[in-house]
């Protein structure tokens, strides 16, 4: 076991690195100066001896070689360095909106899997039903479907046709005012076509992934012999499919983590949340070097981590696993 978590930890440390690396070159031979969106900061500089002292203060003097091995130099002592954008350092600004992100993220992960789950086990009992189709048909049309268009449809019909969801944001005019149920109920309102942008993808593929896992290992020979005992479908469903099928379920919850902080990017844009998605989409749109690799090294661990755990589940749960 320790053998399989020595492999996958070195395995992700030499993608993160190899990640940050062509994020660094992407945005080193990207057209434009990344001075130009620092708030005027070019407009303020009157001089080229001023113009100099600006770009070695961010290191944008030197090849792009040394500036990336001075990067690394910095990780490793724990600093991710200063946002050109604003002079911040960019481990409080992620700092800042990890929260909001995180709290994003869990709840469309937990509302995802409390909807496939029955819903995959429910067509997997009537495969071919008309339960089946339907839910086979919605669940790919759903899948089909880009976020950013669902998340502006979601914004048109219940947030400017109805009026049922506040159109953007997380809080609303007088939010330090209200009670502390009142807080929660406008934080949750504000969330809510958010958390729905989110889930629906991964709704549709995991309730799929749960039906035909459960349909396949039906038919093992364990879940026979039950028939043969005369246990019913429901309970050979229970307790032979859903105990074989953990272990696929396991990994695809690990890589289900890193979709949802891509999907984070979109849906808070379009939403105008505060949180790393939106941070990640200025700092890009800034070619603030800093915070994009700041970000990019963040989604990547979460990522790596997320594959790691799938990693060392799968093998806590399968001996074959653990023996190499």
């Amino acid at each position: 076991m320790l053998r399989l978590l020595t492999r996958r930890l070195a395995t992700g440390a030499l993608t993160l690195f190899l990640i940050t690396l062509l994020v660094f070159a992407l945005i080193h031979f990207a057209p434009g100066d990344p001075l130009a969106g620092a708030e005027g900061e070019m407009l303020r500089v009157r001089s080229p001896e001023a113009a100099e002292a600006i770009r070695r203060i961010y290191r944008l003097d030197l090849p792009p070689l040394q500036r990336y091995r001075l990067w690394i130099g910095d990780l490793v002592r724990g600093d991710l360095g200063v946002s050109i954008h604003d002079k911040r350092p960019v481990t409080q600004k992620i700092t800042e909106r990890l929260g909001i992100t995180v709290a994003l993220n869990a709840a469309s992960l937990v509302l995802m899997v409390l909807l496939a789950v029955p819903l995959g086990a429910a067509a997997a009992l009537r495969p071919g039903s008309r339960l089946d189709r339907w839910s086979g048909g919605s669940t790919y049309v759903l899948y089909a479907v880009p976020v950013f268009w669902a998340g502006l449809l979601l914004q048109i019909v219940f947030a400017v046709k109805l009026g049922w969801f506040p159109l953007a944001g997380l809080r609303s005019e007088g939010h330090e005012t209200l009670s502390l149920a009142g807080r929660l109920a406008d934080r949750a309102a504000h969330m809510a076509l958010p958390v729905i942008c989110l889930t629906y993808g991964g709704l549709a593929y995991l309730s799929r992934f749960v039906r035909a896992t459960l349909l396949e290992n039906a038919s093992e020979t364990s879940a026979l012999a039950a028939r043969a005992r005369g246990l019913s479908g429901v309970a050979v469903l229970y307790r032979h499919g859903f105990r074989l099928a953990a272990i696929p379920m396991l990994t695809l919850a690990g890589l289900l983590i890193p979709g949802l902080v891509g999907g984070s990017v979109i849906v808070e844009t379009i939403f105008a949340i505060p949180g790393l998605g939106r941070l990640f989409f200025d700092a890009v749109m800034q070619r603030d070097v800093p915070v994009v690799l700041g970000l990019t090294l963040l989604a990547g661990s979460v990522t790596v981590a997320g594959i790691v755990a799938a990693d060392v589940a799968y093998g806590l749960f399968d001996p074959r696993v653990r023996r190499g």
